[in-house]
Protein backbone atom coordinates (compact mmCIF):
# COMPACT_ATOMS: atom_id res chain seq x y z
CA UNK A 1 0.00 0.00 0.00
CA UNK A 2 1.21 3.30 -1.35
CA UNK A 3 2.64 5.43 1.85
CA UNK A 4 1.04 9.49 1.33
CA UNK A 5 3.70 11.93 3.02
CA UNK A 6 1.85 13.74 5.42
CA UNK A 7 3.15 17.43 5.78
CA UNK A 8 0.51 18.70 8.02
CA UNK A 9 1.44 20.60 10.84
CA UNK A 10 1.16 18.01 14.12
CA UNK A 11 2.51 15.10 12.33
CA UNK A 12 4.29 16.35 10.04
CA UNK A 13 7.35 14.35 8.28
CA UNK A 14 10.86 15.46 8.21
CA UNK A 15 13.63 13.66 6.27
CA UNK A 16 16.35 12.03 7.46
CA UNK A 17 19.49 12.54 4.78
CA UNK A 18 19.99 16.06 6.10
CA UNK A 19 22.02 17.50 8.46
CA UNK A 20 20.90 18.43 11.82
CA UNK A 21 21.92 20.54 14.62
CA UNK A 22 22.39 18.47 17.22
CA UNK A 23 24.18 20.75 19.76
CA UNK A 24 25.69 24.10 20.50
CA UNK A 25 29.56 23.44 20.93
CA UNK A 26 29.71 24.25 24.89
CA UNK A 27 26.93 21.85 25.30
CA UNK A 28 29.13 18.88 24.48
CA UNK A 29 31.93 18.13 26.95
CA UNK A 30 33.60 14.82 28.81
CA UNK A 31 30.66 14.70 30.05
CA UNK A 32 27.87 12.62 28.41
CA UNK A 33 25.11 15.25 26.49
CA UNK A 34 21.89 12.54 26.29
CA UNK A 35 19.32 14.05 23.55
CA UNK A 36 16.90 12.29 20.92
CA UNK A 37 16.97 13.45 17.75
CA UNK A 38 14.96 12.46 14.70
CA UNK A 39 13.07 9.11 17.15
CA UNK A 40 16.62 8.75 18.34
CA UNK A 41 18.49 8.02 21.19
CA UNK A 42 21.95 9.77 21.45
CA UNK A 43 24.62 10.02 23.14
CA UNK A 44 27.27 13.00 22.71
CA UNK A 45 30.64 13.60 24.12
CA UNK A 46 34.28 14.57 22.90
CA UNK A 47 37.29 12.41 23.31
CA UNK A 48 40.64 13.52 24.78
CA UNK A 49 41.55 15.41 21.86
CA UNK A 50 38.68 17.28 21.71
CA UNK A 51 36.94 16.00 18.76
CA UNK A 52 32.22 15.35 19.17
CA UNK A 53 31.24 11.57 18.86
CA UNK A 54 27.41 11.07 18.73
CA UNK A 55 26.83 7.18 19.67
CA UNK A 56 23.02 5.17 19.79
CA UNK A 57 22.37 5.68 22.91
CA UNK A 58 21.79 2.05 24.00
CA UNK A 59 24.09 -0.77 25.04
CA UNK A 60 23.39 -4.21 22.42
CA UNK A 61 23.74 -6.03 25.34
CA UNK A 62 20.68 -6.01 27.30
CA UNK A 63 19.43 -1.88 26.68
CA UNK A 64 21.19 -0.33 29.45
CA UNK A 65 21.73 3.86 28.05
CA UNK A 66 24.88 4.65 27.49
CA UNK A 67 24.77 7.71 29.11
CA UNK A 68 24.10 6.04 32.07
CA UNK A 69 27.59 4.93 32.08
CA UNK A 70 31.20 6.22 32.00
CA UNK A 71 33.92 7.51 29.88
CA UNK A 72 37.23 6.15 30.39
CA UNK A 73 39.32 7.43 27.64
CA UNK A 74 37.81 7.66 24.39
CA UNK A 75 36.05 4.75 25.63
CA UNK A 76 32.29 4.56 26.80
CA UNK A 77 31.84 1.63 29.46
CA UNK A 78 28.05 0.52 29.63
CA UNK A 79 27.18 1.00 33.87
CA UNK A 80 25.30 -2.18 33.77
CA UNK A 81 27.78 -5.28 32.75
CA UNK A 82 30.79 -2.89 32.25
CA UNK A 83 31.20 -3.72 28.17
CA UNK A 84 33.45 -0.80 26.67
CA UNK A 85 32.27 0.76 23.05
CA UNK A 86 34.87 2.82 20.77
CA UNK A 87 34.35 5.97 19.44
CA UNK A 88 33.25 4.04 15.75
CA UNK A 89 30.40 2.59 17.58
CA UNK A 90 32.30 -1.07 18.01
CA UNK A 91 32.59 -3.08 21.43
CA UNK A 92 36.15 -3.54 22.40
CA UNK A 93 35.48 -5.22 25.60
CA UNK A 94 33.55 -8.09 27.29
CA UNK A 95 34.76 -7.80 30.97
CA UNK A 96 32.67 -11.43 31.28
CA UNK A 97 34.60 -13.27 28.61
CA UNK A 98 34.49 -14.33 25.63
CA UNK A 99 34.61 -14.29 21.94
CA UNK A 100 32.74 -10.31 21.18
CA UNK A 101 29.98 -11.42 18.82
CA UNK A 102 29.83 -9.23 15.17
CA UNK A 103 26.43 -7.71 16.05
CA UNK A 104 27.88 -6.32 19.28
CA UNK A 105 27.76 -2.53 18.09
CA UNK A 106 25.76 0.54 17.68
CA UNK A 107 25.33 3.20 14.93
CA UNK A 108 27.99 5.97 14.93
CA UNK A 109 26.84 9.10 13.75
CA UNK A 110 28.53 11.79 11.66
CA UNK A 111 29.67 15.04 13.20
CA UNK A 112 30.32 18.17 11.95
CA UNK A 113 31.62 21.10 14.34
CA UNK A 114 30.84 24.46 12.47
CA UNK A 115 31.00 27.96 14.00
CA UNK A 116 29.55 26.79 17.14
CA UNK A 117 27.41 24.43 16.16
CA UNK A 118 27.99 21.09 15.81
CA UNK A 119 25.74 19.38 13.29
CA UNK A 120 24.69 15.53 13.01
CA UNK A 121 23.59 13.09 9.99
CA UNK A 122 21.56 10.83 11.11
CA UNK A 123 20.74 9.03 7.51
CA UNK A 124 22.09 7.13 5.25
CA UNK A 125 26.64 7.74 6.31
CA UNK A 126 26.86 7.30 2.96
CA UNK A 127 25.22 10.53 1.80
CA UNK A 128 26.92 12.62 4.84
CA UNK A 129 28.05 14.91 2.47
CA UNK A 130 29.11 18.67 4.13
CA UNK A 131 28.41 20.76 1.38
CA UNK A 132 24.34 20.63 2.45
CA UNK A 133 25.08 21.87 5.49
CA UNK A 134 23.92 25.48 5.05
CA UNK A 135 26.50 27.99 4.14
CA UNK A 136 27.18 30.05 7.48
CA UNK A 137 28.55 32.71 6.06
CA UNK A 138 25.52 33.21 4.00
CA UNK A 139 23.40 33.06 7.39
CA UNK A 140 25.83 35.62 9.24
CA UNK A 141 27.34 33.49 11.49
CA UNK A 142 30.41 34.05 9.66
CA UNK A 143 32.96 36.11 7.34
CA UNK A 144 34.40 39.77 7.58
CA UNK A 145 31.58 42.34 9.42
CA UNK A 146 29.67 40.45 11.37
CA UNK A 147 29.17 40.08 14.98
CA UNK A 148 27.53 36.73 15.89
CA UNK A 149 26.71 34.89 19.29
CA UNK A 150 25.80 31.32 19.97
CA UNK A 151 22.45 31.81 22.09
CA UNK A 152 19.37 29.89 23.41
CA UNK A 153 18.52 26.46 23.71
CA UNK A 154 14.38 25.59 23.46
CA UNK A 155 12.92 22.29 23.83
CA UNK A 156 9.48 23.34 22.14
CA UNK A 157 6.83 20.02 22.68
CA UNK A 158 5.56 20.45 18.99
CA UNK A 159 5.91 19.17 15.57
CA UNK A 160 8.51 20.79 13.87
CA UNK A 161 7.11 22.34 11.02
CA UNK A 162 5.34 24.52 13.63
CA UNK A 163 8.38 26.48 14.59
CA UNK A 164 9.71 26.28 11.24
CA UNK A 165 6.75 28.14 9.84
CA UNK A 166 6.03 30.13 12.98
CA UNK A 167 9.68 31.35 12.76
CA UNK A 168 8.92 32.44 8.86
CA UNK A 169 5.54 33.64 9.29
CA UNK A 170 5.06 37.62 9.82
CA UNK A 171 1.93 38.03 10.05
CA UNK A 172 1.30 36.57 13.43
CA UNK A 173 3.95 39.04 14.71
CA UNK A 174 1.57 41.98 15.07
CA UNK A 175 -0.65 40.20 17.30
CA UNK A 176 1.17 37.87 18.95
CA UNK A 177 3.86 40.08 19.98
CA UNK A 178 1.88 42.80 21.13
CA UNK A 179 3.45 45.43 19.50
CA UNK A 180 7.44 44.07 21.29
CA UNK A 181 8.92 43.69 17.44
CA UNK A 182 6.70 45.66 14.97
CA UNK A 183 3.86 48.81 15.34
CA UNK A 184 1.49 47.06 13.98
CA UNK A 185 2.03 47.88 10.72
CA UNK A 186 3.80 43.98 9.48
CA UNK A 187 0.52 42.15 9.00
CA UNK A 188 -1.06 44.25 6.28
CA UNK A 189 2.20 44.94 4.30
CA UNK A 190 2.78 43.85 1.12
CA UNK A 191 5.63 41.90 0.16
CA UNK A 192 7.77 39.02 -2.42
CA UNK A 193 8.74 36.05 -2.37
CA UNK A 194 12.01 34.36 -3.37
CA UNK A 195 12.70 31.18 -4.20
CA UNK A 196 16.49 29.82 -4.38
CA UNK A 197 16.92 25.92 -4.20
CA UNK A 198 15.45 24.69 -1.30
CA UNK A 199 15.40 28.37 0.48
CA UNK A 200 12.07 30.61 0.34
CA UNK A 201 12.04 34.04 1.28
CA UNK A 202 9.68 36.75 1.69
CA UNK A 203 10.68 40.36 1.77
CA UNK A 204 8.74 43.26 3.18
CA UNK A 205 10.37 47.04 2.66
CA UNK A 206 9.17 49.62 5.14
CA UNK A 207 9.72 53.52 5.07
CA UNK A 208 10.00 56.11 7.57
CA UNK A 209 8.51 54.11 10.17
CA UNK A 210 9.08 54.47 14.11
CA UNK A 211 10.77 51.44 15.76
CA UNK A 212 8.90 49.32 18.69
CA UNK A 213 10.72 49.17 21.90
CA UNK A 214 12.64 45.78 21.78
CA UNK A 215 14.74 46.78 18.48
CA UNK A 216 15.63 50.09 19.64
CA UNK A 217 17.34 48.28 22.64
CA UNK A 218 19.12 45.94 19.75
CA UNK A 219 19.86 49.40 17.73
CA UNK A 220 20.74 51.45 20.62
CA UNK A 221 18.60 53.91 18.92
CA UNK A 222 16.47 56.65 20.56
CA UNK A 223 12.83 56.45 20.25
CA UNK A 224 12.53 59.24 18.48
CA UNK A 225 14.46 57.75 15.53
CA UNK A 226 12.70 56.86 11.71
CA UNK A 227 14.45 54.42 10.06
CA UNK A 228 13.65 52.91 6.54
CA UNK A 229 13.55 48.84 7.53
CA UNK A 230 13.16 45.62 4.99
CA UNK A 231 12.40 42.41 6.38
CA UNK A 232 13.55 39.20 5.09
CA UNK A 233 12.34 36.03 6.47
CA UNK A 234 13.93 32.68 5.00
CA UNK A 235 13.40 29.50 5.29
CA UNK A 236 16.58 26.92 4.81
CA UNK A 237 14.49 23.95 4.38
CA UNK A 238 14.84 21.29 6.43
CA UNK A 239 16.70 22.75 9.41
CA UNK A 240 17.62 26.47 9.48
CA UNK A 241 15.33 29.75 9.57
CA UNK A 242 16.73 33.27 9.28
CA UNK A 243 15.05 36.51 10.56
CA UNK A 244 16.79 39.16 8.35
CA UNK A 245 16.64 42.97 9.32
CA UNK A 246 18.29 46.12 7.24
CA UNK A 247 17.97 49.43 8.62
CA UNK A 248 18.93 52.83 7.31
CA UNK A 249 18.39 55.94 9.63
CA UNK A 250 15.98 58.50 7.73
CA UNK A 251 18.03 61.38 6.92
CA UNK A 252 21.50 60.28 7.28
CA UNK A 253 22.07 58.26 3.87
CA UNK A 254 25.38 58.37 3.87
CA UNK A 255 25.27 56.34 7.20
CA UNK A 256 26.26 52.45 7.55
CA UNK A 257 23.37 50.24 7.33
CA UNK A 258 22.11 48.30 10.57
CA UNK A 259 22.06 44.81 10.04
CA UNK A 260 20.75 42.22 12.40
CA UNK A 261 19.92 38.44 12.08
CA UNK A 262 18.07 35.88 14.35
CA UNK A 263 19.63 32.33 13.03
CA UNK A 264 17.68 29.18 14.81
CA UNK A 265 18.39 25.77 13.76
CA UNK A 266 15.71 23.71 14.21
CA UNK A 267 15.84 19.72 14.36
CA UNK A 268 13.28 17.09 14.85
CA UNK A 269 13.15 15.13 18.81
CA UNK A 270 10.71 13.01 17.58
CA UNK A 271 6.84 14.01 15.60
CA UNK A 272 5.89 16.16 18.50
CA UNK A 273 9.10 17.81 19.58
CA UNK A 274 11.29 19.93 19.04
CA UNK A 275 15.09 21.45 19.35
CA UNK A 276 15.55 25.21 18.97
CA UNK A 277 18.80 26.78 18.65
CA UNK A 278 18.79 29.98 18.42
CA UNK A 279 21.58 32.60 17.84
CA UNK A 280 22.62 36.45 16.79
CA UNK A 281 24.41 37.85 14.22
CA UNK A 282 25.00 41.28 13.50
CA UNK A 283 26.70 44.04 11.67
CA UNK A 284 27.74 45.58 14.61
CA UNK A 285 28.62 44.67 18.37
CA UNK A 286 25.28 44.41 20.30
CA UNK A 287 26.11 45.63 24.40
CA UNK A 288 22.83 45.60 25.68
CA UNK A 289 23.09 43.20 27.88
CA UNK A 290 19.50 41.43 28.47
CA UNK A 291 19.84 40.65 24.97
CA UNK A 292 19.61 37.00 25.49
CA UNK A 293 16.67 37.68 27.99
CA UNK A 294 14.66 39.20 25.55
CA UNK A 295 15.09 36.70 22.93
CA UNK A 296 13.89 34.05 25.43
CA UNK A 297 10.77 35.74 26.01
CA UNK A 298 9.84 36.72 23.03
CA UNK A 299 10.57 33.01 22.04
CA UNK A 300 8.49 31.88 24.45
CA UNK A 301 5.37 33.70 23.16
CA UNK A 302 5.87 32.06 19.97
CA UNK A 303 6.37 28.34 22.32
CA UNK A 304 3.67 29.08 23.89
CA UNK A 305 0.87 29.53 21.20
CA UNK A 306 2.63 26.62 19.01
CA UNK A 307 2.43 24.30 22.13
CA UNK A 308 -0.75 25.00 22.48
CA UNK A 309 -1.72 24.13 18.41
CA UNK A 310 0.03 20.74 19.25
CA UNK A 311 -2.02 19.91 22.23
CA UNK A 312 -5.23 21.00 20.89
CA UNK A 313 -4.12 18.97 17.48
CA UNK A 314 -3.37 16.03 19.37
CA UNK A 315 -6.91 16.14 21.05
CA UNK A 316 -9.13 16.58 18.08
CA UNK A 317 -6.66 14.00 15.65
CA UNK A 318 -5.95 14.79 12.39
CA UNK A 319 -9.25 14.30 10.64
CA UNK A 320 -10.94 16.52 13.00
CA UNK A 321 -8.31 19.11 12.57
CA UNK A 322 -7.82 20.24 9.40
CA UNK A 323 -5.88 23.30 7.77
CA UNK A 324 -6.79 25.95 5.59
CA UNK A 325 -4.14 28.19 3.90
CA UNK A 326 -4.63 31.79 2.37
CA UNK A 327 -2.39 33.72 0.08
CA UNK A 328 0.02 34.61 2.62
CA UNK A 329 0.76 30.97 3.37
CA UNK A 330 2.45 30.47 -0.10
CA UNK A 331 5.98 30.14 1.33
CA UNK A 332 5.18 28.06 3.73
CA UNK A 333 3.27 25.88 0.97
CA UNK A 334 6.08 25.88 -0.98
CA UNK A 335 8.31 25.07 1.77
CA UNK A 336 6.36 22.43 2.36
CA UNK A 337 6.42 21.11 -1.50
CA UNK A 338 10.44 21.03 -1.54
CA UNK A 339 10.47 19.00 2.34
CA UNK A 340 8.19 16.62 0.49
CA UNK A 341 10.18 16.72 -2.85
CA UNK A 342 13.22 15.66 0.07
CA UNK A 343 11.47 12.98 1.22
CA UNK A 344 9.96 11.17 -2.29
CA UNK A 345 14.06 11.47 -3.45
CA UNK A 346 14.85 9.61 0.12
CA UNK A 347 12.36 6.63 -0.04
CA UNK A 348 12.67 6.71 -3.79
CA UNK A 349 14.70 3.00 -4.11
CA UNK A 350 11.52 2.08 -1.66
CA UNK A 351 8.61 3.43 -2.81
CA UNK A 352 7.49 5.47 -5.80
CA UNK A 353 5.53 8.32 -4.57
CA UNK A 354 4.07 11.61 -5.08
CA UNK A 355 2.04 13.85 -3.45
CA UNK A 356 -0.22 15.83 -4.65
CA UNK A 357 -1.38 19.30 -3.76
CA UNK A 358 -3.97 18.27 -1.59
CA UNK A 359 -1.05 16.43 0.59
CA UNK A 360 0.33 19.64 0.92
CA UNK A 361 -2.68 21.65 1.69
CA UNK A 362 -4.67 19.13 3.43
Amino acid sequence: MEHKISMLPGVAEYPRNQWYVAAFSREVSREFLKREILDTPVVMYRTEAGAPVALFDRCPHRGMPFSSGKLIGDIVQCGYHGFEFSTNGKCSSVPSGGPIPPKMCVSSFPLVEKWEWIWIWMGDPALANEDLIPDHAALGLIGDGWFSEAGIYLNVRANYLLPFENLVDATHITYLHHGLIDTGNVAKHPYEMEVEGAIVSTIRVFENETLPPMLIKVLGLSDDVRVNRTLKLSAFAPNVAVIHLNFEVVGKSDGPALTNNLIVALTPQNRTATHQFACMAAGFPNPHPGRFDDLRNLLMEDVVAIEEIQRLFDHLGEENAPEVSVKSDGNAVRTRRILIDMLEKERMPVHSMTATADSVLK
